[in-house]
């Protein structure tokens, strides 16, 4: 009941006026938030809201973040390829978003902004095993990308499963007239390079942002699952690491969006391996066999022992490879043999 009140409240399209626009570049630090958090209602503490009074709560700080949130998520289009972005810097224009949007640096790039209107920009570095990427918005004659909406990365160092978070993009790509498209949920587990959310996206929202509610950038939108809770973000953490060699135009991580192998799990880790907590529908695990709560202790030849792991062994193979997992069921040791599928 509260999870459909709450869907209700807060699925919100808002539309904000266009405002008269010259551009300028200046050197750009790394943009790390130094702005303290706000103190929040202690309702984002609950485990779920009790009562209408904490319902309005939630909703009077999300309707106070939505405005800005909204105004800074863009469209990013390079070629045929469409996803979402956030600004983060209007003195430089610099966007995040994610790099399999992007797919090379150096690529010319359209941006769509919340009100429709139209900006140039080129694509800058990429981390292909992150999937973090950046672009650059072009100077342009009518309008000065100084006076647009951007928002802070923030500190997700401290950041828990159960937080409410907020999260806008453009699904099924840029719709002329929608704004930017607003959805609430919490975090459902942290993991080093990886967030896990609730927050309902579908395809077109890759490379949106994920806000905390004092509306700071905590992530950036990078898989989208067949369920609610199966969505998957890039912590800004990842932007802010490797910041400088975004900045230059460097490419590295993993192989080009296509070449990347996927098995399609879901875990977590335990002491003795990856534990399953879920199968994606029609992907490699599924054709294979494995089922939720068995124990991948091994590929091939090497140990596994948690799900960010077991994703960084899968990206040292290649779409179409066979490869032999061994796992843990009722107790029993088995081994299947999964043909890898290609990420797209």
């Amino acid at each position: 009941m509260l999870r459909s009140l709450l869907t209700c409240v807060f699925l919100l399209s808002i539309s904000v006026s266009a405002i008269p626009l010259v551009a300028q570049d200046i050197k750009v630090q790394k943009p790390v938030s130094v702005v303290p958090a706000e103190k929040l209602s202690e309702v984002f503490f609950k485990t779920v809201p009790d009562s209408l009074e904490d319902l309005q709560e939630i909703e009077r700080q999300v309707t106070s973040l939505t405005r800005t949130a909204i105004e800074s998520t863009v469209s990013v289009r390079v070629g045929e390829a469409q996803g979402s972005g956030v600004i983060i810097d209007n003195k430089a224009g610099y966007i995040l978003t994610a790099a399999h949007v992007i797919g090379l640096a150096q690529k010319n790039a359209t941006i769509i902004l919340h009100d429709g209107r139209t900006l140039k920009g080129r694509t800058m570095g990429l981390n292909r095993g992150l999937d973090a990427g950046l672009v650059k918005l072009v100077e342009d004659d009518h309008i000065d990308i100084s006076k647009l909406s951007a928002v802070k990365m923030g500190d997700i160092s401290e950041i828990e499963a159960g937080e409410w978070v907020m999260a806008t993009g453009h699904p099924n790509g840029y719709q002329s007239g929608r704004a930017p498209v607003v959805r609430l949920g919490r975090i459902v587990s942290r993991k080093k390079h990886l967030l896990q959310t609730d927050c309902t996206l579908i395809g077109g929202d890759s490379g949106g942002p994920l806000f905390n509610m004092q509306g700071q950038v905590v992530g950036i939108h990078s898989r989208i699952g067949p369920s609610t809770s199966w969505n998957f973000h890039i912590p800004v953490s990842a932007f802010q690491d490797d910041w400088e060699k975004l900045v230059s135009g460097d490419m590295w991580g993993a192989k080009p969006l296509g070449q990347n192998a996927v098995l399609g799990v879901n875990g977590e880790d335990t002491d003795r391996g990856c534990k399953v907590t879920a199968v994606t529908r029609g992907f490699p695990a599924e054709i294979a066999g494995l089922h939720t709560n068995d124990i991948i202790i091994q590929l091939n030849d090497e140990k596994i022992t948690g799900i960010e792991q077991l994703a960084e062994v899968v990206q040292q193979y290649k779409p179409g490879q066979t490869v032999q997992i061994t796992l843990i069921r009722a107790g029993k040791n088995m081994t299947f043999e999964v043909q890898l599928a290609a990420r797209d």
